[in-house]
C-alpha cells in the first residue's frame, strides 16, 4: 500500500475505533491479567522485598510493560493496546490501604462536612520535556544525573526513572514488532524512530505523547490535563505542512483519531485539552492548530474529549466564533478560562509571570502550571452547607445576625482545619502509597531535587480543598436574616423547629423562606453579602494554611457532582430547601432561584474576588436555545462570555436545551441517543444520567423557560 493510499478511509473505519478498547488482545503476545498480577506479588515476595517503595513501582511497570499481552489495529493511526489488568493501581490500593489503618482514615467520607484525603487523580506531567526527551532521552536523562546523585533517595529516585524510561522504550518496540508482523503500515515506521529519538513530526509527537499518557496511568495516576495543546503540537504541525509532509486534511484526520481514542478509552472521567491563552505581557498564544482542532471538536459533538479555551482580552474574534459556535450547536463540552483573572490569580499566589504561559485546567477547571505543579485539587472535600445542621442545634437564641454568621464561620472552619490536618498526614504516607517516577520523569524540578512528585519534588505543591454549596449558604443566612430578624416572621426557636421538621407542618414559613427571602443570583445586596463574607474569611484561612509537601492548601469555589450527592446527606437549610435535595451547584444559584436572568446571576457571582480560588471557580450558565439561535445567536453567547471575563469571572461554561427536548429524552431515550448535557466539568449523555440528575436538569432549563 503506498503513503498515498493509507489517507482518507476515517469515516470507514471510524465506528471500529470507538469501540477498539472492547476488543481482546492476542494471547500469544504476552501474559493475562491474572498471571501478570502472579509474577509482580513473586516479585515483591522475593527480589523486591525490602526495596524502596520507588523501585517496587519501577520495576512492577517494567514487567507490565514487557510482558502484558498486547494488541495493534493495522487501521488505526495511533498503537497503545496493553492488557494491564491495572495490576499497579491494586497494588497502589493495598498500600493505600495500609497507610488509612496507620492513620485511622477513610478515603471518601462524603456524609461528613469537610475531610482529607490523598488525591492521585489530578495531574499534568510537564508535556514539553515529554517531547523534547521521548522515551531514550528520558531514561538517559535519568542516567546522566546519577552520576552526581547527592543522597540515597536521589539514587533510587534517578535509578527507577530510568527504569521507567526503558521499559517505555521496550513497550514501544514490542507494538512496532507487532505492527511488522500485521503490516500494520500506519504506525511501524513511527513506532521504531520513537523507539530511538524524540517525535519529529506531527503524527510522532501524537502517538508518544498518547503513548506517555497511557503508561502514566498504568502507573497509577489518571492524567487529567493533555497540557496547552495547541501550543505543544503546533511547531510539529506547522513543519509538517511547510515540508509538504503532512497537509492540513491529513493533520485534521489524525486529530480525529486522537480525540477517537482519548474518547474510547475508560481510564476516568474525561480527558481535558486546553487550547488558546497569553504570555506574561498579553500576547496571543493561538494558531492555525487552534483553529483545526475546534474545526474538528465541533464536527465531532461527542461528550470526551473535553475542550478548555483560555481567552483574554486579546483574544482572535475568528476562534471566539468558532467556539460559540460549536456551544450553541449542540457541542458543548467545552469550558471558557478567563486569561486576565488567571494570571492576576498565579501572582497572588506566589507563581512567576512566565507560567501563565503553561497554564491549564486539570481536570474540570482546577488552575495549575503544565510541568511544574502538582495540584491536588481535591485534597480536602468541604460540605458548606454542613454547618447549619450544628449551628441551628447549638447555638442558642443569637442577638444579632452578625453573631449568627460568625457562630457559622466558627463552625465550618474547625471542620476545615480538621480536613486539612488529615490531608497534612496523608500526604507524609504518599511516597509509600504512590511513588511516580512516569510522571515524575517529565518534571525538571524532580531533576534538580532528586526527588519524586510524592516527596515534594515538583516546584509547586499545592493541596486544593473543594468547597461546595455557597449558594446554598449565602440563601440560608439571608434567610434566617429576613425570617428572624428583619421581619421577625419567626424566632429562632421557631425556625429551628421547622428544619428539624423538615419543613413538615411549616408551609407557610417555608415558602416565605424560598420566595419572600432574598437569594444568591440576583444581584441582590442582602444575600450577596453573605456569599462574599464566607468565601472571603474561608479563603483567608486555606490559602494560608501551609501542606505536608512544602507549598500550601488552595481553596477552591466549585462542587460537580457532589451538589447532588452532598445534598443527599445533608439537613434541611433555612432556605426552605429540604433535606436530600440538591444544594446549590459550583458558583451559582439555587435551581430556579436566580429569577433576574443571566445579567443577575453574572453581578452576582463577580461580586466574589476570583483570585481567593487557586484551586478554581466556575459558574454553570444554562439558556434557551430559542437565545443563540439564528445571526444573532453567537453575539448573544460572546456577550455573556466578555461580560462576565470583563467584570472578573474565572471559568464558565453553558448548557443549551429547554425544558420540553428533555422531558421528552426522559420519556424516550431511545430517540435521544445523542443529546449531551454539560453535567459539571465533563460531559453526558442526557439518556445515560440518573432520573435525579435528568430531573435537575429539567428543573434548569424549566427555571429558564
Amino acid at each position: 500500500m503506498t503513503a498515498a493510499a493509507l489517507w482518507g478511509h476515517y469515516d470507514a473505519v471510524r465506528d471500529m475505533l470507538e469501540k477498539q478498547y472492547r476488543l481482546p488482545m492476542n494471547p500469544a503476545t504476552g501474559l493475562g491479567p491474572d498471571a501478570l498480577l502472579a509474577k509482580v506479588r513473586q516479585y515483591l515476595a522475593t527480589t523486591g522485598a525490602g526495596q524502596p517503595r520507588i523501585s517496587q513501582r519501577a520495576e512492577m511497570l517494567r514487567i507490565v510493560l514487557t510482558d502484558a499481552a498486547i494488541r495493534v489495529d493495522p487501521d488505526d493511526w495511533f498503537a497503545d493496546h496493553i492488557d494491564s489488568g491495572r495490576v499497579l493501581w491494586k497494588i497502589q490500593q493495598e498500600w493505600m490501604n495500609e497507610a488509612g489503618k496507620k492513620l485511622g482514615l477513610s478515603d471518601w467520607r462524603l456524609g461528613d462536612c469537610a475531610y482529607g484525603r490523598l488525591d492521585l487523580s489530578h495531574t499534568s506531567p510537564g508535556w514539553r520535556n515529554v517531547l523534547k526527551y521521548g522515551a531514550a532521552g528520558l531514561r538517559d536523562r535519568a542516567n546522566a544525573a546519577l552520576a552526581t546523585a547527592p543522597d540515597d533517595e536521589a539514587t533510587d529516585f534517578f535509578r527507577a526513572v530510568a527504569i521507567v524510561g526503558e521499559a517505555m522504550r521496550t513497550y514501544i518496540l514490542r507494538l512496532a514488532a507487532e505492527a511488522e508482523r500485521l503490516g500494520a503500515q500506519r504506525v511501524i515506521a513511527t513506532l521504531q524512530a520513537l523507539a530511538e529519538r524524540p517525535p519529529q513530526s506531527f503524527h510522532e509527537a501524537l502517538q508518544w505523547a498518547f503513548l506517555f499518557n497511557q503508561v502514566q496511568e498504568i502507573e497509577g495516576e489518571y492524567v487529567r490535563s493533555q497540557g496547552v495543546f495547541d501550543q505543544l503540537f503546533f511547531p510539529y504541525y506547522d513543519a509538517d505542512l511547510r515540508s509538504g509532509r503532512l497537509t492540513r486534511e491529513q493533520a485534521k484526520e489524525l486529530i480525529h483519531c486522537f480525540f477517537d481514542k482519548l474518547a474510547a478509552q475508560h481510564f476516568g472521567a474525561g480527558n481535558n485539552i486546553c487550547f488558546g491563552g497569553r504570555d506574561a505581557v498579553g500576547n496571543d498564544l493561538c494558531n492555525d492548530l487552534t483553529r483545526l482542532c475546534l474545526e474538528v471538536f465541533a464536527e465531532r459533538k461527542t461528550i470526551d474529549p473535553k475542550l478548555s479555551l483560555r481567552v483574554h482580552r486579546n483574544s482572535p474574534p475568528d476562534i471566539l466564533a468558532q467556539a460559540v459556535d460549536a456551544v450553541r450547536n449542540g457541542a458543548n463540552a467545552i469550558v471558557f478560562a478567563n486569561d486576565d483573572i488567571a494570571f492576576e490569580m498565579f501572582m497572588r499566589h506566589g507563581k512567576r509571570p512566565d507560567d501563565i504561559v503553561d497554564f491549564v485546567p486539570i481536570g474540570c477547571y482546577e488552575p495549575a502550571i503544565m510541568g511544574k505543579e502538582l495540584c491536588c485539587s481535591m485534597s480536602a472535600l468541604c460540605n458548606m452547607v454542613k454547618p447549619f445542621e450544628e449551628l441551628m442545634a447549638a447555638l442558642p437564641a443569637p442577638q444579632s445576625m452578625d453573631e449568627v454568621l460568625r457562630g457559622y464561620e466558627s463552625i465550618l472552619a474547625g471542620h476545615l482545619r480538621q480536613a486539612m490536618a488529615e490531608t497534612c498526614a496523608w500526604e507524609l504516607e504518599w511516597p509509600r502509597v504512590n511513588p511516580s517516577p512516569v510522571l515524575s520523569a517529565s518534571m525538571d524540578s524532580c531533576f534538580a531535587k532528586g526527588r519524586d512528585v510524592s516527596a515534594a519534588g515538583t516546584e509547586y505543591s499545592t493541596s486544593g480543598v473543594m468547597c461546595a454549596g455557597i449558594g446554598t449558604v449565602a440563601d440560608s443566612l439571608a434567610a434566617i436574616e429576613y425570617l428572624v430578624f428583619t421581619e421577625k416572621l419567626c424566632s429562632w426557636d421557631e425556625l429551628r423547629q421547622a428544619l428539624q421538621d423538615d419543613w413538615q407542618g411549616h408551609d407557610e414559613l417555608q415558602l416565605l423562606a424560598r420566595r419572600r427571602a432574598p437569594k444568591w443570583g440576583n444581584n441582590e445586596a442582602r444575600a450577596d453579602r453573605f456569599a462574599v463574607a464566607v468565601c472571603h474569611a474561608t479563603a483567608e484561612l486555606i490559602n494560608n494554611t501551609p501542606n505536608s509537601r512544602g507549598g500550601h492548601f488552595q481553596m477552591g469555589c466549585w462542587s460537580i457532582d457532589h451538589s447532588v450527592n452532598m445534598g443527599e446527606r445533608s439537613a434541611a437549610t433555612p432556605d426552605g430547601r429540604r433535606n436530600g435535595e440538591p444544594l446549590a451547584k459550583n458558583a451559582g444559584a439555587t435551581i430556579g432561584m436566580d429569577k433576574k436572568g443571566v445579567t443577575g446571576l453574572l453581578n452576582s457571582v463577580t461580586k466574589l474576588d476570583a483570585t481567593d480560588f487557586p484551586d478554581g471557580s466556575v459558574l454553570d450558565i444554562t439558556l434557551h436555545p430559542t437565545l443563540v439561535r439564528g445571526a444573532t445567536g453567537g453575539k448573544c453567547l460572546q456577550d455573556i462570555l466578555a461580560t462576565f471575563c470583563h467584570k472578573g469571572g474565572f471559568f464558565i461554561h453553558f448548557n443549551v436545551f429547554d425544558a420540553e427536548t428533555l422531558k421528552a429524552a426522559q420519556a424516550s431515550p431511545e430517540k435521544y441517543a445523542n443529546l449531551q448535557v454539560r453535567v459539571c466539568g465533563w460531559n453526558a449523555r442526557f439518556i445515560d444520567l440518573s432520573r435525579k440528575m435528568q430531573d435537575c436538569f429539567i428543573r434548569e432549563a424549566e427555571a429558564k423557560a
